[in-house]
């Protein structure tokens, strides 16, 4: 699953997770860290080359599993610089929890708005889940953006140095053809 797709003038693609990338995939990491460190578990002070070939083959390789996460990368049509990525972890009954990074040099030009909502509408007979930060206003942000809606708020579930104690925020994005939603998602966030 490949697709092209437009954010204003620049021509993109979203490829499934490609080794052929790692060096831009390295560069992507590494400028982002700062940015990434604040609400992300995995991001390391510098990623190295072969760090970054490693989960490109791990990625390419999870992602026909049935149950690995799949993961595409966001890059230009000329495959010059890479946009960020997004990850689709499968859970039950059509269901799937999504991630998504930018590189921070590419952030704030709407970029990966038009990549999560080209991908996800090309899914529609799947429900998506986030969560964010109550910290990470452009994380949220983006999730609402792109037709999440907050279904609960977890308080105090996140620590970090630089935020304090924050809220884990749960969206769902429902797919064209619902399933049955249980009370905590008709139309309310709760508060657990």
């Amino acid at each position: 699953m490949e697709w092209a797709f437009k954010a204003g003038e620049q021509s993109l693609r979203l490829i499934p997770a490609n080794p052929a990338f790692y060096s831009l995939f390295q560069q992507a990491l590494n400028a982002s860290y700062l940015d990434h460190s604040e609400f992300l578990p995995w991001p390391r002070e510098y990623t190295n080359a072969e760090q970054a070939l490693e989960f490109l083959l791990k990625a390419r390789k999870e992602f026909n599993s049935e149950t690995g996460e799949r993961r595409w990368l966001i890059v230009t049509e000329d495959g010059q610089a890479l946009i960020g990525c997004i990850g689709l972890k499968p859970r039950s009954r059509n269901r799937y929890v999504v991630g998504y990074w930018a590189n921070t040099e590419q952030s704030g030009k709407g970029y990966m708005r038009a990549a999560l909502t080209h991908l996800l509408n090309n899914l529609p007979e799947f429900t998506f889940y986030l969560t964010a930060s109550s910290a990470n206003a452009r994380s949220r942000r983006l999730a609402e953006a792109v037709g999440f809606v907050l279904i609960r708020i977890h308080p105090g579930a996140r620590q970090s140095e630089r935020h304090g104690e924050q809220d884990t925020c749960v969206y769902r994005l429902p797919g064209k053809t619902q399933a049955k939603k249980s009370p905590q998602e008709r139309g309310r966030t709760v508060v657990s």
